[in-house]
């Protein structure tokens, strides 16, 4: 009787314990910081190209805008991610909160269990271009609030998937071929002239 006891003493103080890291823990910070060896130009297009998402960003399936004008503050789009091949689908929806071109850009996902808020910011010096995250995740319920503190703390599971998703970012910025700012040729006047006349 005596383990019996000492055991359901054990089960109470994990389960208070569990809680109070909901708790003391309302949230999780965390962050990443690279540095691309292209201008903030391309590095900062190269992150805004939808079609590009897949290849640096874990669990991405897709994107669709529902409201508002593409790129713009205020904008949102239906995401679908898929975390694990053991864990279904899950659908959130992303608000672009704060964005100015080649600075910063400020999003906020919202989810059924969780919201999560992300700043990447962007700054150039000598041809090369820093990217920094500083990411804020928040549980909706103590439970989910205790899960992520524990995730966290134990396995810092959010900072190493954070630093996974930028290094694949710094991989894609560098191998990049597409040409977000072609130049426009000029072209003689005379050549123009014998375009309209048809020669």
């Amino acid at each position: 009787m005596k383990i019996l006891k000492y055991v359901l003493y054990a089960i109470i103080a994990l389960v208070i314990l569990f809680f109070a890291m909901g708790f003391m823990n309302p949230f999780v910070k965390y962050g990443h910081s690279i540095t691309v060896d292209k201008p903030i130009k391309e590095a900062w297009a190269v992150m805004q190209d939808a079609s590009k998402f897949e290849q640096w960003l874990a669990g991405f399936k897709s994107i669709e805008l529902i409201s508002g004008e593409e790129g713009a503050v205020g904008s949102k789009y239906k995401v679908i991610v898929k975390p694990s091949e053991e864990e279904d689908d899950f659908e959130m929806i992303q608000t672009i909160t704060s964005l100015n071109e080649f600075d910063h850009v400020t999003l906020d996902f919202d989810s059924d269990f969780m919201d999560f808020v992300q700043t990447t910011s962007f700054e150039e010096k000598d041809g090369t271009t820093k990217i920094t995250t500083d990411s804020k995740v928040i549980g909706k319920s103590i439970i989910s609030r205790a899960m992520f503190a524990i995730m966290e703390k134990l396995g810092r599971a959010f900072t190493t998937q954070e630093a996974e998703n930028i290094e694949n970012l710094k991989k894609v910025i560098e191998e990049n071929t597409t040409d977000y700012y072609p130049t426009i040729k000029v072209v003689e006047d005379e050549v123009v002239e014998d375009l309209i006349n048809g020669n």
